[in-house]
């Protein structure tokens, strides 16, 4: 009798294991609805496919259509009103014009004017050199003069040594004479 219920066990056991695969890899009603919630109908999405552009579509709008930088840059480059009506009044008109080359030199106005300048320039450039001559002979004399007065500072000093040393000498003599 013991090996029947040993069939038995081992048939129920195998079960067991079988329902406990099956619970494993089946969906619960719950997921069942869930999955239906979240997927479209048929009609569904054909409406979507006839609300949607093709890919040539796409295209032919991209190539017709500019983009944001694009229109950034043709703003960037074009005038407002403002700037056009500023360029307007800034802009001489023909009389202006003529006024200004009757009140201009000529090239030999202006070549006579260069020439008269240059000799003017040539002069100041003499006195230039000239004056730059005589501050490096004042400078000189004046390095000359500082280092002959820091001489004669030397000698002053050396002398009031010799002086302090002698009177110093001098006082020793008298304390020397008078022991």
């Amino acid at each position: 009798m013991s090996e029947p219920w040993h069939l038995i066990l081992d048939k129920l056991e195998t079960m067991q294991q079988e329902m406990a695969e099956m619970k494993e890899h089946m969906a619960t009603k719950q997921e069942l609805e869930d999955i239906k919630a979240n997927m479209a109908t048929k009609q569904e999405l054909e409406d979507i496919k006839a609300n949607m552009a093709t890919k040539q579509e796409l295209e032919d709008i991209k190539a017709n259509m500019a983009t944001k930088q694009e229109l950034e840059d043709i703003k960037a480059n074009m005038a407002t009103k403002q700037e056009l009506e500023d360029i307007k009044a800034n802009m001489a008109t023909k009389q202006e014009l003529e006024d200004m080359k009757a009140n201009m030199a000529t090239k030999a106005e202006l070549n006579e004017l260069k020439a008269d300048m240059a000799k003017g320039f040539a002069a100041v450039h003499q006195a230039i050199r000239e004056i730059d001559a005589i501050v490096k002979r004042l400078e000189q004399n004046q390095e000359q003069q500082m280092q002959l007065l820091l001489r004669q500072e030397r000698i002053i000093d050396m002398l009031c040594r010799r002086s302090l040393e002698h009177e110093a000498a001098i006082a020793d003599l008298r304390l020397a004479i008078k022991s």
